[in-house]
């Protein structure tokens, strides 16, 4: 037990920290291939940060613990939506344009909603080949909305905020990339394998172990990158990689480990949760609504909703 507890925080740590240098080398790789900062900001940052929460659904699915995938992925969503927005709404009270509130904002929740009606609901295939549509279609509409910004100074921002204090050649970007890909991938196995075999000699359900422990660790990413923008002061990017980190998790997440092993998304013992899961998401987007900015009060209030959620998830 204690052996297997270990390689879950070595897991947990590794990870975290693979999946923050695979972001960075990918970022830097895309700038030096002049790749557009649009791009980088919207599909290498947004997306990228949902990387081990995709490889920790697909690796349970492939081993028949779709439990556990789907529970990091749906708790996650609500890391992501209570602690990590609400401690910064608590350090530094975010600023937010109307822009990423009616794009990002609604499109996350959207995709939230959605990706809780299939943890209850779905029964075959299609249901995942359509979240995987919709992930398609966010993906181009957001591309074409910022596109159509005048000003993209803020992707430009984002871009330089990543790639900052990093004067990688090429070879290293892509060194950086791989090994980091590489290291997620064996994390998220060991992680599956570890947090598997705790909650069996526990007790306690996998899908628990999953919504508390593994979502934790599978957030760190998001926590980290969202905190490196908020320290430079680029509110609307660590809110616009929050939602993204949402959209991706609840779209080509759930998608991709339902088309794995179709119906193990169908686990009604979580429809509580992902309740919880889709009320997160609508009152972030209220409280960031009310006045485009996120209060201390509003974001301890955030910060209290998931230790409440930690303690009913365990209950």
């Amino acid at each position: 037990m204690a052996e297997q507890l270990l390689l879950l925080i070595v897991a947990l740590v590794v990870i975290a920290l693979s999946a923050d240098r695979f972001v960075m080398g990918a970022a830097k790789t895309a700038e030096l291939l002049h790749v557009s900062p649009l791009v980088v900001g919207v599909v290498v940052i947004g997306f990228g940060t949902g990387l081990p929460e995709l490889l920790t659904a697909t690796l349970a699915s492939i081993h028949h613990n779709a439990s556990l995938g789907i529970g990091s992925v749906l708790g996650s969503t609500v890391v992501n939506s209570t602690l990590v927005l609400g401690t910064l709404g608590a350090i530094s009270a975010p600023r937010i344009s109307s822009s990423v509130l009616k794009r990002e904002g609604l499109s996350q929740l959207f995709a939230v909603t959605s990706f809780g009606l299939v943890i209850v609901f779905a029964h075959d295939q299609l249901f995942y080949t359509l979240l995987l549509i919709l992930l398609v279609l966010f993906i181009g509409s957001t591309l074409i909305g910022a596109r159509k910004e005048p000003d993209n100074g803020e992707l430009e921002l984002e871009a330089k905020t990543v790639e900052a204090g990093y004067n990688w050649g090429i070879r290293k970007s892509l060194a950086v990339t791989v090994i980091g890909l590489l290291l997620v991938l064996a994390s998220a196995e060991l992680l599956v394998s570890s947090a598997g075999k705790v909650a069996v000699h526990l007790g306690i359900s996998k899908a628990v172990i999953g919504v508390t422990l593994v979502a934790l660790g599978t957030s760190l990413p998001e926590w980290v990158t969202a905190i490196a923008a908020a320290r430079r002061g680029h509110s609307d990017l660590v809110v616009g990689n929050i939602f993204g980190a949402n959209l991706f998790n609840s779209t080509a997440v759930a998608g991709v480990a339902g088309l794995i092993s179709p119906g193990q998304l169908n686990i009604p013992h979580l429809a509580y949760e992902s309740g919880f899961m889709v009320a997160a998401s609508t009152v972030a987007i209220l409280f960031l609504s009310s006045s485009r900015r996120l209060s201390k009060v509003e974001g301890w209030m955030l910060v209290i909703a998931y230790i409440l959620w930690i303690g009913f998830a365990v209950h």
